[in-house]
């Protein structure tokens, strides 16, 4: 793997406490040696934490992967419900690359780039950095703003992209398939690459 990626770390549909978990691992990984991670998007929660983050990453994405892609476990006490007897709360973590090879092809997507809104200066409002990119035959659309350039907006898209058609092909997979990947998940949180005590 090349040595810029994207990581990705999901509170899925956990509760605050597995929120609290996104952010305490946030913290963690920009202090790794080795590594630089600057965040590109964040979806927050009333309590100023995190339901998941996305993080441009630079080091070695193979080293990174084998150590900390999976469920990550933390043993913490919910600061939120006093009397809440669970202390164990997981995240996952997915590691991307940028993608050199794709599962459908190039031809079939539609790529328009604009302006990108928000904080950013003279350099937003004079570049089209912001990209988005719909697969024709299914129709779905994603979008990237976050970079500061094109070229990195256009793979940040076509990460997205993919991972969105991959979810889709995932949808349309029969019930004994689904119920294999649903157990597989189950197993998955009590098999933590990673544990932590707060």
């Amino acid at each position: 793997m090349d040595n810029q990626f994207w990581v990705q770390i999901s509170s899925g549909s956990g509760p605050e406490e597995c929120c609290l978990a996104v952010k305490y691992l946030t913290e963690k990984l920009t202090r790794l040696p080795n590594f630089t991670f600057n965040v590109i998007e964040l979806a927050a929660t009333k309590y100023q934490n995190y339901k998941s983050v996305w993080l441009r990453a630079t080091g070695d994405a193979t080293d990174f992967k084998n150590y900390w892609q999976g469920s990550i476990q933390f043993i913490f006490r919910s600061p939120y419900r006093a009397h809440h007897q669970r202390k164990n709360w997981f995240v996952d973590v997915k590691v991307y690359a940028m993608p050199t090879q794709i599962s459908w092809s190039p031809k079939e997507v539609q790529v328009k780039t604009a302006r990108s809104s928000g904080a950013g200066g003279q350099h937003v409002n004079k570049v089209e950095t912001a990209v988005s990119m719909t697969h024709i035959p299914t129709g779905i659309t994603v979008q990237a703003s976050e970079e500061r350039s094109q070229f990195l907006n256009k793979k940040l898209a076509f990460a997205r992209l993919n991972i969105a058609i991959s979810a889709q092909n995932q949808k349309q997979q029969n019930a004994v398939q689904k119920q294999k990947w649903m157990q597989h998940k189950q197993l998955q949180l009590g098999n933590p690459v990673q544990v932590f005590k707060k």
